[in-house]
């Protein structure tokens, strides 16, 4: 694969110095046209477009101006042109009618008037490109200013917020992570975050693969009329990302770089007195089981205590316990110093290159971005390259050729033992690292063994992550090569048809390691033992995709009627590949490779084909640009289904009406400048969630512990029955919207309501005897509704300051979004799965009146409501402590029959539960201001939410502590003070039970309202501030732009939740998979760069 990236990396090296060659030797006698482009006050325009074309030539030239205002046009023959300018904030201005003769230079100096209009601008939709203000569908559109000068490590990172209904969500903050992307929320019960389908000029691709400096814009297609020509990939709506083009005219290089510095959005201030931590361990402990965990008899207390004071004491002894000398520990240990970096540091530099002449032009750019991750000790590290190459030829006058390359590289390496093949998902060693490491012991012995165990109890200090971590053998890392290659052609046979076609084949390959190695530790002196088993895990993935598209471009004008056809073909073809090896016993800690093992070799693989193919088309239609129609269609095959049930079709409508050009609203034109109403309806087809093989059955293969000639004996088990009509699911959307801009432009405002259901979900069918053997098999047979609405807000406008332009803007992005269960085979409607009515995110639980305040009032209580129930946890405690007693939670007996309980847990019988809350995000909201003044500009981004329900997880140790595990160790500073005595009856915590949290049914571990959390937020994601250096200065440079800036990620916070060591973003688990909210953490980061140009 070397040898290929390698040959077209040369190949496109050549063609670039062809190109200038070809420039330098264009021909004399060329015309040209130069001049300047001034604002409305006189001041220069840097970066505006200008676009020459000259129709009898079919010639179309593009520059843009400098850092002056500056253009020039040359090499062009002689003919009739028009002059295009444009520029973002600013009224596109045209020159036509200009004639050039062989050998003339033309002077054109235009000024630009500011306008907030965006009506002209260009939209891509699915296989073309619309008016903005032609279009039908919903349908929301960025350019590259929301990614620029930012430092994100992936596009998904840039996006978050700044398109309505466009949610993403991340697992966690570990360098390079990945954001999960889903329009307008839940579209199935089978994928609550149903992604959808993701184009990068034109070819499925990874948003978080790609270069956010190549972007040029991002559409999203939300509405069944905007995506259904994109079939059965775009039932969860669909992103178009198109990449900066190339650009004819002279050489263009831009250079870019930013430096960041990193610390975490979260406290991390624990408590680190091994004292204190070791009393509330045992005392949580104690109260549940009636022993000390941490074994320190009342001496061992008493020298802890000495330690509180006292530094200079040894903080770890050697001692004779149960007959044996030790060490015993009794130490301050700020563990999370010990382990964990308090600043991590990130770097990117991008450079490109674009020119090129009227007949070819060429881009070719690169990006590297490196970022450091919090682990202290072998610190663990993101590296991303990306390389991108274009080239477009107008062969003839009635053919274009281009070809659009691109490269990326992203490798993670991470510290001690992963054993999970996605370090991404799992996370496995940070939470060993946090769950299990005690002030009162110490990361190292005297004699520089690690700590891992003592015989005073079973604790292992990090699982034995650390010990892997102080050795530094033991090594994770993920390696991803992506590579693209599209090519098309446009075949022009007139001004009115244009046929295109393009094929594209990606290949990604994947690498995936695991070392282990065994840590030497201690806890005898002078004996050393050895930690886990020394094993090597490799697992290659390989993913070959082809797409083929072919389609054709019609247009016609008869009258006032316009008319637009698009009619095509679609067929894609992806093949996967995984295989899985490990062995064990290497000869060498430092060479990693499976023949190196004397063990047995452990490996497996995995295969799969599926393909799609499909006819599409679109037509458009409007009469005197103010009453619009779109038709579109598609006849969608895939390979998942049986035959008779591969193919769909799926149609959808909309229209629009400019209110605005109607004669009656003349009157109010000069307030109101575009009025638009609109209206869909659609149908698209998923079969995303069918299984590539779902149709047939398969036999599954295992290993059984018998061993037969010396060998452990297989086994095939029974094959899940399949349903002969397993077929697509279908997506229904009906949406309504209205355009509104008024002001001069200056406010534009969207609106759009909808309601999709999704029909015939693949659900599981009827429960089979459990003499079947098999599991039940899926069906066709369960509906969902999902209702929402989205907003965008924006105000932009220029005014004179202390004699300079003063440009401002303000938008908002504001959006809502539910789901409800329309169709479920649940006759009963329990509660512990899907019912008909169940609104999709639900809270069940109990209420709470407060806390106990006297043993008395918990023992009346208990005599009039039986709340056993719901203390399933205490019932098995010692002596007196499974009894309620001051400070326990006061359940309310909802349903007034003396029990707490949850009844028949259905919906007619839920006992005492009630709704109270839900784990679904609603009104997700971005705010930007921005400002330009003088060279200098201001940037600012907010974005949050506004309501969302999250009830901590059992495992949610920054929020129970030992409530929880009474060995959790990473405690907060003021923990304690959340925490109820008779001397702090307020406190929001109840009496300190070890587990409580933490097993079924304890008291904290059922939902109740009391505990329930609010996540919602506003987080300042991103403030920049920057300066454009005087063109003057920069041209004595040869610069035509240069730009310093100094940004911020994630600044500031504030939200509800009841805890500072636990990020908003992170705690529910409902779209991230992480109920506990202790992932690893976001970072706040502060970087600076410079952008120039050349």
């Amino acid at each position: 694969m070397k040898r290929t990236i390698t040959s077209i990396v040369t190949i496109k090296l050549c063609l670039v110095f062809m190109l200038i060659f070809y420039q330098s030797s264009a021909q004399t006698g060329a015309a040209s046209i130069q001049g300047i482009v001034k604002d409305n006050t006189g001041q220069p325009l840097p970066g505006v477009s200008v676009i020459a074309t000259n129709v009898q030539a079919k010639l179309s030239r593009t520059v843009a101006t400098d850092a002056t205002g500056k253009y020039a046009l040359t090499n062009l023959p002689q003919g009739s042109y028009k002059l295009t300018f444009s520029y973002v904030g600013f009224a596109k201005r045209e020159v036509a009618d200009i004639t050039l003769k062989a050998g003339e230079q033309q002077n054109q100096s235009v000024s630009m008037e500011p306008s907030g209009s965006d009506l002209d601008e260009v939209v891509v939709v699915g296989y073309g490109t619309q008016k903005k203000v032609n279009l039908t569908g919903a349908v929301s559109q960025i350019d590259s200013k929301a990614l620029n000068d930012r430092p994100i490590a992936n596009v998904t990172q840039g996006l978050q917020g700044v398109i309505p209904n466009l949610n993403i969500n991340f697992n966690n903050g570990r360098p390079g992570a990945e954001g999960v992307v889903n329009i307008r929320g839940y579209a199935s019960i089978n994928s609550k975050n149903a992604s959808p389908l993701i184009l990068i000029d034109g070819v499925p691709g990874d948003l978080n693969n790609i270069n956010p400096r190549d972007v040029e814009s991002v559409s999203v297609l939300k509405d069944a009329s905007a995506a259904a020509i994109y079939g059965a990939r775009g039932a969860f709506g669909v992103m178009l990302v198109t990449t900066k083009r190339a650009r004819a005219g002279k050489i263009n290089v831009n250079y870019g770089n930013n430096f960041g510095w990193s610390d975490l959005t979260v406290r991390t201030d624990f408590i680190t007195d091994g004292y204190d931590a070791a009393i509330l361990n045992d005392e949580a402990f104690r109260r549940a089981t009636g022993n000390s965990y941490t074994g320190y008899t009342d001496e061992d207390y008493a020298e802890l205590l000495k330690r509180k004071t006292d530094k200079s004491l040894p903080s770890v002894v050697i001692d004779n316990r149960k007959g044996r000398e030790q060490y015993v520990y009794y130490g301050n240990t700020d563990w999370w110093k010990e382990m964990f970096r308090d600043t991590q540091t990130s770097m990117e530099h991008s450079l490109s290159f674009t020119g090129g002449n009227e007949k070819v032009d060429f881009l070719v750019s690169g990006r590297m971005y490196e970022k450091n991750g919090i682990m202290r000790l072998q610190q663990d590290k993101f590296r991303k390259y990306n390389l991108r190459g274009k080239i477009s030829a107008e062969v003839t006058k009635w053919l274009t050729i281009t070809n659009n390359t691109q490269f990326n590289y992203a490798n993670y390496t991470y510290p001690g033992w992963q054993n999970n093949v996605d370090p991404d998902k799992d996370n496995s060693n940070f939470v060993s690292i946090t769950v299990h490491a005690l002030p009162s012991y110490v990361p190292m012995n005297p004699d520089g063994t690690a700590t891992y165990r003592t015989e005073l109890n079973n604790y292992t200090v990090g699982d034995g992550v650390f010990a892997d971590l102080l050795h530094g053998k033991s090594k994770n890392g993920e390696k991803e090569y992506e590579l693209v290659n599209n090519f098309s052609t446009v075949f022009t046979l007139s001004d009115k048809l244009h046929i295109t076609g393009n094929y594209a084949y990606t290949f990604n390959p994947t690498y995936w390691f695991s070392r282990r190695t065994q840590a030497p530790w201690s806890v005898y002196p002078g004996v050393i033992e050895y930690l886990g088993n020394d094993q090597l895990t490799e697992t290659d993935y390989r993913t070959d995709y082809h797409v083929l598209n072919a389609f054709a471009d019609y247009q016609e004008t008869l009258g006032e009627h316009n008319f637009k056809l698009t009619a095509g073909y679609n067929q894609e073809l992806q093949s996967y590949k995984r295989l899985y090896a490990q062995r064990k016993d290497l000869i060498s800690d430092d060479l990693n490779d499976l023949n190196l093992g004397t063990g047995d070799m452990d490996v497996s693989g995995n295969a799969n084909t599926w393909a799609l193919q499909g006819f599409f088309g679109r037509l458009n239609y409007d009469y005197k640009g103010k009453y619009l129609l779109e038709l579109n269609g598609r006849y969608d095959g895939t390979s998942r289904f049986p035959n008779g049930q591969r193919f769909g079709f799926f149609p959808s409508i909309s229209g629009g009406w400019r209110v605005s050009e109607e004669s009656f609203f003349e009157p109010l034109h000069r307030v109101i400048n575009e009025f638009k109403l609109r209206a869909s309806y659609g149908s698209l087809g998923n079969q995303q969630e069918a299984a590539v093989y779902g149709y047939i059955p398969l036999l599954s293969r295992g290993n059984l512990s018998i061993i037969s000639n010396g060998k452990r004996m297989q086994y095939l088990s029974s094959p899940v029955p399949i349903s002969p009509f397993l077929t697509w699911e279908r997506a229904e959307t009906t949406n309504f919207g209205v355009d509104i801009s008024a002001f001069k432009n200056r406010l534009s405002t969207t609106f759009d309501w909808y309601v999709r259901n999704t029909l015939d979900m693949l659900i599981p069918g009827k429960t089979l005897p459990a003499v079947y053997g098999a599991a039940t098999p899926k069906q066709n047979a369960g509906d969902l509704r999902n209702t929402g609405w989205e907003l965008s807000v924006s105000w932009q406008d220029r005014t004179q300051l202390g004699g300079k332009p003063f440009g401002y803007n303000v938008g908002l992005a504001l959006s809502d979004t539910k789901a409800e269960i329309t169709r479920f085979d649940n006759p009963s409607n329990l509660l512990s799965n899907y019912y008909v009515g169940q609104e999709l995110g639900e809270i069940w639980g109990y209420r709470v009146a407060g806390l106990f305040q006297s043993n008395q009032e918990a023992i009346d209580y208990q005599q009039v409501v039986n709340q056993d129930y719901v203390n399933q946890q205490r019932l098995g405690a010692p002596g007196d402590w499974k009894n309620l007693q001051a400070g326990d939670v006061k359940f309310i007996d909802v349903n007034g029959d003396g029990v707490v309980n949850n009844g028949k847990n259905t919906l007619d019988d839920p006992g005492d539960q009630e709704r109270i809350g839900n784990t679904l995000p609603r009104y997700r909201f971005g705010i930007n201001l921005g400002a330009n003044w003088g060279g200098f500009d201001l940037s600012v981004f907010f974005q949050g939410i506004g309501k969302q329900n999250w009830y901590p997880g059992n495992n949610a140790d920054k929020f129970w502590g030992p409530y929880s595990r009474p060995y959790y160790s990473f405690i907060p500073q003021d923990f304690t003070d959340d925490i109820w005595t008779p001397e702090n009856p307020n406190a929001y915590l109840p009496l300190l039970r070890g587990y409580d949290a933490l097993n079924d049914r304890g008291a904290l571990n059922v939902k109740n309202d009391r505990y329930l959390q609010d996540l919602a937020y506003i987080r300042l994601k991103n403030l920049t501030i920057g300066y454009s250096l005087p063109a003057q200065l920069i041209a004595k440079a040869k610069l035509t732009r240069a730009r310093i800036f100094v940004s911020g990620e994630n600044l500031w916070t504030a939200t509800k939740l009841r805890s500072d060591y636990i990020d908003p973003e992170q705690a529910s688990g409902e779209l991230t998979g992480d109920i506990n909210g202790r992932a690893y953490p976001f970072t706040r980061t502060f970087s600076l760069g410079l952008d120039v140009t050349f």
